[in-house]
C-alpha cells in the first residue's frame, strides 16, 4: 500500500517561513491541495490569490468539507480543530512546502520536460518506459507551472524511485522557478518554436527560457536535446565546447545527448530512428532504433513521425534513469497519454483525431501529419485558433493554410475569425474554394460534419484549450461509437 505524506504543522510554518496562529504545532497531515471542491477531510488548504479567484474566499467551504489546516496570507476568523498558519505570499509557501518536500527525497532522480510541442507525450512516453522496473511518479493533467508543479512534487511519499515532470513557460524565468523547486539532474528539451510569443516576444526568447531548465540541471546534469529542431541545435552549440561537436559534449559538467529522425545524422547523435514504417491498420509505428552501439527493431502504439521522435527522447530519459531495453521494448508498446493529445475515436467508420487539448505551429503542423499518416480515406481537417501569438499570429495562421494544401487535405472547416486566416492561407496556396468551411459557432461546424461525413473519412479536430473544441468530438460521439 502507497505511504501518504506525512507533514507536521510545525514543518510546514519552518518551510514557509511563517507563523502558527491556531494548532497543534506536532499535527500530522498527508494531502495538500489548493481547491476548495477538491478538499477531502484532513486536507491541508492552501489559499491561493490567483488572477480570477481568491482562494482566501473560499475558506469557509474548505473548512466545512473538511480541511483540518489552512495556509493563508491574512488573519482570518478561528475555526474550531482546524491548525491557521499565516504566510507573507500563500503560492510562496505552496513552493516552499514543494520544495521541502522534494529536498526530503535524496536519491530521487528528477526529469524535467519542455518544449514548445510533445512535452506532454514525451512525458507520459517516460513514465510508460519506466513503469514496469521502477516506482515513477508523473506530472499528472496540466499540473506544470507555478501551482500545478509543486502539487506534484507534494504527491511525493518516499517510495518513488523517479520523478517525470513537465515543465510549461509564458514568461522568461517560469522554468527557472520551476526548476529550483523540483531539483531536476536531468532535462529534456523536445523542440522550441513559436508558442505564446505574444508573452515571450520571440522565438529567440522562447530558446532563452527553455534553456533555463538545463542551466537549473543538479547532480549529474544530463541533457536529452532534439538535435532535428534548429533552436535546440542552437542551445547545444551554446553548451558545447567545440562550436561543431554534435555528439555527446561535455561543458562545466553539462552532458548533451543527443537524438534525430534524421538518417544522414548517422553515427553523430546518440539516438537516432531510421526505417520508419507508419501503420494505418492498428495505428502503431515501427523503426530502427541506433543507439549505443545497437541497433533494434523497435514498435509503439502511435501513428507519427513526430511520435517516433518523442519516443527517441523517452527512450534517452530511460536509459540514463537505468532502464533495461526489455522495459522499454514493452513500454513502447502500451504507451497511455494524457487525454485529448491525439485520442484516435472511431464512428461508423470515420476516424476521429481528438488532439484539441492545445495549438500553437509546431503543435499544429503534427496533428496535420497525424491526420496524413492515419488516412486511407478523406482528410478533413478542423481547426480553431492558436492563441498568444502576438505579432505573427496572422502570418501563423497562414503558414497552416498553406501547409494544409501542401499536405493534400480535402476539407478544411475552421472556427472564427482568427482561424479564418487558415483558410486564407489555404485558398492563396491553391486549395479550391468548394473545400473551404469557416464557421463561428461549434454547432455550425457540427452540422457541417453530420452532412459531409462520410465512412472511410478521417478529422483531426485542434485548436487553442480555451475554445475547448472537444465539445465537437463530445457530440459527434453521441452518434455512437468508440
Amino acid at each position: 500500500m502507497k505511504k501518504l505524506l506525512e507533514l507536521q504543522v510545525e514543518e510546514i510554518t519552518e518551510a514557509c517561513e511563517g507563523k502558527i496562529l491556531q494548532g497543534n504545532p506536532r499535527q500530522t497531515f498527508s494531502n495538500v491541495t489548493i481547491d476548495s471542491r477538491r478538499v477531502k477531510p484532513g486536507d491541508i488548504f492552501v489559499a491561493i490569490k490567483g488572477e480570477n479567484n481568491d482562494g482566501h474566499d473560499f475558506i469557509p467551504e474548505a473548512v466545512e468539507k473538511g480541511a483540518k489546516a489552512v495556509v493563508t496570507s491574512r488573519r482570518i476568523e478561528p475555526y474550531s480543530k482546524v491548525a491557521i498558519i499565516l504566510v507573507r505570499d500563500t503560492t510562496k509557501a505552496l513552493q516552499d512546502l514543494a520544495l521541502f518536500n522534494r529536498k526530503k527525497m535524496k536519491d530521487l532522480q528528477v526529469i524535467g520536460v519542455t518544449g514548445s510541442a510533445g512535452k506532454t507525450t514525451t512525458k507520459d512516453m517516460i513514465y510508460s518506459l519506466l513503469q514496469g522496473e521502477k516506482k515513477v511518479l508523473r506530472t499528472r493533467e496540466n499540473y506544470n507551472n507555478e501551482y500545478g508543479l509543486p502539487l506534484c512534487l507534494l504527491e511525493l511519499t518516499g517510495e518513488e524511485e523517479v520523478a517525470v515532470l513537465e515543465m510549461a513557460t509564458r514568461h522568461i524565468g517560469d522554468i527557472r522557478l520551476l526548476a529550483r523547486i523540483a531539483l531536476p539532474q536531468i532535462g529534456v528539451i523536445t523542440n522550441i518554436g513559436p508558442a505564446h510569443v505574444a508573452n515571450l516576444g520571440s522565438v529567440k526568447n522562447i530558446a532563452r527560457a527553455k534553456q533555463e531548465l538545463l542551466e537549473e540541471l543538479r547532480g549529474k546534469r544530463i541533457a536529452i536535446l532534439n538535435y532535428d529542431n534548429f533552436e535546440v541545435r542552437e542551445i547545444i552549440r551554446n553548451f558545447a565546447a567545440d562550436k561543431g561537436q554534435i555528439a555527446p559534449t561535455k561543458n562545466d559538467d553539462l552532458n548533451i545527448l543527443t537524438y534525430s529522425i534524421d538518417d544522414d545524422l548517422k553515427g553523430e547523435v546518440d539516438y537516432l530512428a531510421t526505417n520508419i514504417s507508419l501503420s494505418q491498420e492498428d495505428e502503431s509505428t515501427k523503426f530502427t532504433l541506433e543507439a549505443e552501439g545497437l541497433s533494434a527493431c523497435l514498435e509503439i502504439n502511435r501513428s507519427g513521425v513526430h511520435d517516433v521522435s518523442n519516443a527517441l527522447a523517452a527512450i534517452a530519459a530511460a536509459r540514463v534513469v537505468g532502464a533495461s531495453w526489455e522495459s522499454i521494448k514493452d513500454g513502447l508498446k502500451n504507451i497511455q497519454v494524457t487525454e485529448l493529445r491525439q485520442e484516435i475515436r472511431k464512428i461508423a467508420g470515420i476516424k476521429i483525431i481528438n488532439d484539441t487539448y492545445n495549438a500553437n505551429p509546431l503543435s499544429m503542423k503534427a496533428g496535420i501529419d497525424s491526420l496524413i499518416n492515419l488516412s486511407s480515406g478523406r482528410k478533413i481537417a478542423v481547426l480553431g485558433a492558436m492563441l498568444e501569438l502576438g505579432p505573427i499570429e496572422k502570418a501563423a495562421h497562414q503558414e497552416i493554410g498553406s501547409y494544409l494544401y501542401e499536405k493534400g487535405i480535402d476539407i478544411l472547416i475552421v472556427l472564427g475569425e482568427t482561424a479564418a486566416n487558415i483558410a486564407g492561407g489555404a485558398r492563396a496556396a491553391g486549395m479550391p474554394e468548394e473545400s473551404i468551411f469557416v464557421f463561428q459557432k461549434k454547432d455550425d461546424i457540427i452540422s457541417k460534419l453530420r452532412k459531409l461525413m462520410e465512412e472511410g473519412d478521417t478529422i483531426l479536430i485542434k485548436g487553442s484549450r480555451s475554445l475547448e473544441m472537444e465539445e465537437i468530438v463530445d457530440v459527434l460521439l453521441e452518434l455512437g461509437g468508440s
